[in-house]
């Protein structure tokens, strides 16, 4: 399997979760005749629970055991945090196997590394193709954050147009220098560029040009997208809810998963 860490390091606000989500469900469905389960989304905001409220539908309180309880102790068996969520379109059906966060108690359960690489082992009797972790911005450690770079395959960067942003990104391109894993980068992704102010004003440079200089790479542009915002205020997922005809952040996560599938390989 492969496993792509998504991340923008300590800041917060740059789209992860929904690139995350989206990025699941498309690969969910264009690979599902490639194997039963695909894609398994691992959500490590244990806080938020964003990825669980769009993929159970806000019955939340159904859920016997979330990702919370695991790292808690509750649960020896990190499989039992795993949820199937199918879809039926067009007489077709696709799976997305995806892990509940629900802390009952906010801010106080933490990512222990040890219990985190059971989880991926344990993950892996899945016999995904993919495995895509989003990780939270808060809370996360330096060991945390090292374990989720030695685990994954791959490294998706996501930053928005902000220096903040950016310098957090460096952080991990920091990082990843020193652990010598640069080779795992895959293109990194500008998030809600709103294509009106393309520059930094400071700098007088390129959104674009300032995230290259710091990852090395040329970053794939998403573009500030309002419907993106209709769409998750009535907690709809978006690539179910808009064409990539009216869409053109959808549109723009469509080429990045083809890019993905060409560049990491199913598998």
């Amino acid at each position: 399997m492969k496993s792509i860490l998504i991340t923008s390091g300590t800041k917060g606000g740059t789209g992860k979760t929904t690139i995350a989500v989206n990025m699941s469900v498309i690969l969910a469905y264009e690979l599902r005749d490639k194997s039963q389960y695909p894609v398994v989304l691992v959500d490590l905001g244990l806080d938020s629970g964003t990825t669980s409220m769009l993929l159970l539908g806000g019955i939340e309180e159904q859920v016997p055991y979330s990702l919370a309880d695991y790292f808690m102790g509750r649960v020896p068996d990190p499989l039992s945090t795993l949820y199937v969520k199918t879809w039926q379109i067009n007489g077709d059906s696709f799976k997305l196997v995806f892990t509940a966060s629900l802390s009952p108690i906010p801010g106080q359960v933490k990512i222990d590394r040890y219990l985190l690489r059971g989880l991926m082992n344990a993950i892996s009797a899945v016999s995904p193709l993919y495995v895509l972790i989003d990780t939270p911005a808060l809370g996360l450690s330096y060991d945390v954050l090292a374990t989720l770079l030695e685990v994954s395959t791959n490294v998706m960067l996501v930053a928005i147009p902000d220096r903040s942003s950016l310098k957090a990104v460096g952080n991990v391109v920091n990082l990843m220098r020193e652990m010598g894993i640069m080779g795992r980068l895959i293109k990194p992704i500008l998030n809600m560029l709103n294509v009106k102010y393309p520059m930094d004003a400071l700098s007088n440079s390129p959104w674009t040009k300032l995230m290259r200089d710091i990852v090395g790479i040329e970053p794939h542009v998403i573009p500030y997208d309002e419907l993106f915002i209709i769409a998750r205020q009535a907690l709809e997922i978006e690539s179910l809810k808009l064409s990539f005809y009216e869409s053109p952040a959808l549109d723009s996560i469509f080429k990045y998963v083809d890019y993905l599938i060409e560049a990491v390989p199913p598998g």
